[in-house]
């Protein structure tokens, strides 16, 4: 007499089927991760250094590391702890790209006074090995550190110094042309454009 064992088959295809359906639910989520992987843009890594001369003002350096679009590159300037506690969430600002040259003085942007922005682009690459300059001239803190710079008077420039109509004025106290800031250090951040991720970031001490 035969034995039917149909009983048996369906727990079999059960399994077959989870490990179909199991299959299935890793491949869309692997193909959905290596999407996202791909549609996310590596910031740049590099090492930036900087210097500061209230006599000459700054150079940023590309001391190593990846070529940076300049289109994707924000550079930020605040206040270290030798100025004083808690002033850097108040004292940062971003610098204007149009206002730093290349050492043939070639600006790096366009600006569009009309629109206030940037329009384009001289150099577009912030290589290893290249350096920046922003002129004493365009360290007037009304442009240069806007976040802090005083309304409450008016910054000359001698041209060898910059200097405050009040020495006493406590916003003057915090800018970085102040000859007698020499020795204070700021932070100079270089930032993705695009992630916000941070690329670098140099602890500038100030120079005669």
């Amino acid at each position: 007499m035969k034995q039917y064992r149909e009983q048996a088959v369906s727990p079999v295809v059960g399994v077959m089927l989870m490990l179909v359906v199991t299959i299935i639910i890793a491949a869309v989520v692997s193909g959905f991760s290596g999407g996202m992987m791909k549609g996310q843009t590596k910031a740049p890594q590099a090492t930036i250094q900087g210097s500061f001369s209230v006599t000459s003002g700054l150079q940023i350096t590309h001391a190593g590391g990846d070529a940076i679009p300049t289109s994707g590159m924000v550079i930020t300037v605040k206040n270290g702890p030798t100025f004083g506690p808690n002033l850097e969430a108040m004292s940062t600002t971003t610098l204007n790209l149009a206002n730093l040259t290349n050492s043939a003085g070639t600006p790096v942007a366009f600006f569009n006074p009309t629109t206030n922005n940037i329009d384009g682009y001289n150099i577009t690459s912030f290589n290893p090995g290249d350096t920046l300059y922003m002129n004493i001239t365009n360290c007037n803190p009304m442009l240069f550190q806007p976040a802090v710079a005083s309304h409450h008077g008016s910054y000359t420039y001698d041209g060898t110094h910059w200097s405050f109509e009040d020495p006493k004025d406590s916003f003057w106290a915090l800018d970085f042309v102040n000859p007698n800031n020499v020795g204070k250090q700021f932070y100079m951040d270089v930032n993705d454009k695009t992630s916000g991720a941070l690329i670098s970031r140099a602890v500038v001490t100030i120079t005669g």
